[in-house]
């Protein structure tokens, strides 16, 4: 299930960014604003599946990690679909896009942790390459109260890549792992 949530929460990121443009019909406004909703949403379902491929909790470096990414990336992605919502009584504005630096903080850490003591090295390292892609394309992003260069083309060629990723690593939360 989480695995799937993965997969659909790339999916919704690519069509809300697809659809954001300015001038867009009620309906496609409205579509993409559900659709805003929906990925963080589900971003929050593929960190609930990951956590299962977290080592054993210990006092290590890399366990406690694994732990502390999880908390702040739920975090994260519940703030985001609290913000679509308009639950924080915040107005859509480049600062309220900060809970993406929680999420994506959350999934660094977690990809880590999977690839170092995890039961999937695989799957760490693509969770690792698809929080990369993320920061590049948050850091990227014009629209980004934090933007370090604002290059718009890099910014969606790599959201497009992040969305990719994102349902490649729920893709391998789908098939079930068989190691011993």
């Amino acid at each position: 299930m989480a695995g799937t949530a993965a997969v659909l929460a790339g999916l919704c990121y690519g069509a809300a960014g697809y659809l954001d443009r300015p001038g867009i019909s009620g309906y496609i406004d409205a579509l993409s604003s559900a659709l805003s909703v929906a990925f963080p949403a589900l971003f929050l379902g593929g960190l609930l599946g990951l956590r299962t491929h977290l080592p054993p909790t210990r006092t290590d470096f890399v366990s406690s990690a694994g732990v502390v990414g999880f908390v702040v990336g739920c975090f994260g992605a519940m703030l985001g679909a609290l913000r679509a919502l308009g639950a924080l009584g915040l107005e859509e504005t480049a600062t309220t896009e900060w809970w993406w630096v929680l999420f994506l903080d959350g999934l660094t850490l977690m990809g880590l942790a999977v690839f170092l003591k995890g039961r999937l090295r695989l799957m760490g390292a693509v969770v690792s390459i698809s929080a990369a892609l993320g920061w590049v394309s948050l850091l990227t992003d014009p629209a980004f109260s934090g933007v370090l260069v604002p290059l718009r083309s890099v910014h969606v060629a790599f959201a497009a890549a992040f969305c990719l990723s994102s349902m490649v690593w729920g893709a391998i939360l789908v098939v079930p792992y068989r190691g011993h």
